[in-house]
């Protein structure tokens, strides 16, 4: 499923592309979670194709997701992104999206439509 599919299913908004190239993956599944443990966890095979859906917005989901190459976080229950953060994913080189959805709801509608499946 395309990023774009992805943002128009959960209403989301970009908040910082690292590069275009985000809209051309075929993301295979997502993995939702609030702890970078458990992502680091069950993520250790995960590739560009994976995309971490998280409530948390802080520094620690920029290290997760550079340390499993993922290319893209979505952020949920609409959390604010601020410039500090911006400048994590900028160093991260991971784009990063942002839903008013609750984490329930985001993985749920995603499922759904087919994402992991």
């Amino acid at each position: 499923m395309k990023i774009k599919e992805i943002l128009d299913i959960v209403d989301a908004r970009e908040i910082y592309i690292s590069d275009s190239h985000v809209y051309d993956i075929d993301f295979q599944s997502a993995f939702g979670t609030d702890l970078m443990s458990d992502a680091l966890c069950q993520l250790r095979d995960a590739d560009e194709t994976e995309l971490l859906i998280t409530g948390l917005a802080n520094m620690q989901i920029f290290h997760t997701a550079n340390t499993l190459d993922l290319a893209a976080i979505l952020i949920v229950r609409g959390k604010t992104v601020d410039e500090h953060m911006i400048q994590g994913a900028k160093m991260s080189d991971v784009s990063v999206f942002v839903t008013d959805y609750t984490m329930y709801e985001t993985c749920g509608r995603l499922y759904e439509k087919g994402l992991g499946k």
